[in-house]
């Protein structure tokens, strides 16, 4: 066991840009003719220097004519249009029903042992080496997600701290081995733990909470929508796939004409869903991708109808595909054209930076997820704080780590046994909600799920 708060925060700031502007969002801009990058500059009222940031190819080379690049968006940490929610009073977030259900059943001295099993490769990192710890940052991977998540966690931990709730951290390394979790499960902490949270790799997880000395101890599954036994003691926090397909599958049921032009792009790998897509629009044309993973231009185009509404859905995890289509599709749009994407499982495929976020506002494309991006216009006292500290907003996993946290936390601290919080309503926190049902093999799943929908270069919820 090692305490890795001081290196954790040490390695963040190689990661943050200290500003009095902030970096909130990006767009992606489609260069016209006769564009420069200071004509572009002043269109965005940013500076050619804010661009070239974000775009270094563009020091060393001429701007082209449609060629996409990069824009920032930046909120001033001065921005006196940011409102700032606070997740325990006077906010509208739902979260304060289980803060306040606490206070009025919390002890005077209320304190919990967490332990944290995450990979953090802190045995192999060369902590004296800025080379080293730049070059561990500069992809996302196993271990930055780690650290991120970890940093949430942290933040949620110092949250509860207003609640006058003392936490004990226990932080393991499990180096992302087998070994190291067998290892770690005989620690005396992790006995004394009144809840677990990780593995994040569901294979090592699976082995860590099958351990029968382990049992009466929760167990908490944070990030992958991968399938794992719920059994006993286990807490799967992420919505599982089955049911993501299932809500968007009703969706697609209930609001999509059986009379418009349906088109199926579905891979070898999701025959399952494709015959159920089939079975609702039996009359749904179906393409299957070229064995390389993409589909012929002159075959999408024959197949989209100007007469009609076109309501394409693609069901697929390869990249290659997924890109394509996007792309074919948004040329496909015209005045007298409308189509539409849908998918019952959109996979971290789509945040590639590749994929233009116009094109899938072009095609409104629709999908259920585990989480909503938050409004910058709105944010949380948690990102407010997290802001003045790093000078940029918190990404996806850190959001998650701090949601998370804070809702198991509080549901232990108002009962041990947590499957008996499931009578409580659904939770709403910064990205996430919560809604806990119990599995048959006897541990709890979340059941929340989210309608989005790309409009522009945000989202939209759908409340269907």
């Amino acid at each position: 066991m090692k305490n890795f708060t001081f290196s954790i925060l040490l390695l963040m700031l190689f990661q943050t840009i200290h500003s009095q502007n902030i970096v909130s969002d990006t767009i992606l801009h489609d260069v016209e003719r006769k564009e420069t990058l200071f004509s572009i500059s002043k269109r965005y009222g940013i500076n050619v220097n804010d661009i070239l940031k974000l775009n270094p190819n563009l020091r060393d080379s001429r701007l082209r004519r449609r060629s996409t690049i990069l824009i920032p968006i930046f909120k001033s940490n001065k921005d006196n249009s940011l409102i700032i929610k606070d997740s325990i009073e006077g906010s509208v977030n739902v979260s304060s029903k289980l803060d306040s259900l606490y206070i009025k059943k919390r002890k005077k001295n209320n304190q919990l042992n967490v332990s944290v099993l995450l990979p953090f490769r802190s045995a192999t990192l060369n902590y004296d080496s800025i080379q080293e710890v730049e070059s561990l940052f500069e992809d996302r991977n196993l271990y930055t997600i780690a650290l991120d998540f970890y940093s949430g966690i942290l933040f949620a931990i110092e949250d509860l701290k207003q609640l006058k709730v003392s936490v004990n951290l226990n932080v393991f390394d499990t180096e992302n081995s087998r070994n190291k979790i067998l290892e770690i499960s005989k620690n005396e902490n992790i006995n004394n733990s009144d809840v677990i949270i990780g593995p994040l790799i569901p294979r090592n997880f699976e082995t860590f909470s099958n351990f029968e000395f382990l049992e009466a101890i929760p167990k908490v599954f944070p990030l992958s929508t991968i399938p794992i036994q719920i059994i006993k003691g286990v807490v799967q926090t992420v919505t599982p796939r089955k049911l993501l397909r299932e809500r968007m599958l009703s969706y697609l049921d209930k609001n999509i004409d059986r009379e418009e032009n349906i088109v199926i792009i579905a891979d070898s790998l999701n025959k399952d869903i494709e015959s159920k897509l089939v079975n609702i629009f039996p009359k749904a044309i179906k393409i299957k991708p070229e064995f390389e993973g993409y589909i012929l231009p002159e075959l999408l185009d024959s197949l989209l109808v100007d007469s009609l509404p076109n309501k394409v859905i693609i069901e697929s995890e390869i990249f290659t595909l997924i890109s394509s289509v996007v792309s074919q599709l948004n040329s496909q749009i015209t005045s007298e054209r409308d189509v539409r994407l849908y998918t019952t499982y959109r996979g971290n495929q789509y945040d590639d930076p590749s994929i233009n976020v116009k094109d899938l506002g072009n095609l409104s494309f629709t999908y259920s997820s585990i989480s909503k991006k938050t409004n910058n216009d709105s944010i949380s006292k948690f990102e407010s704080n997290y802001i003045k500290l790093f000078g940029s907003f918190p990404n996806k996993d850190i959001i998650r780590g701090y949601d998370v946290t804070k809702d198991i936390l509080i549901r232990v601290l108002i009962d041990n046994n947590l499957n008996k919080t499931v009578k409580y309503d659904e939770q709403f926190y910064t990205e996430s909600k919560f809604l806990y049902k119990k599995d048959s093999l006897g541990g709890l799943y979340n059941s929340s799920i989210f309608l989005l929908k790309h409009k522009d270069y945000g989202l939209e919820e759908i409340l269907d």
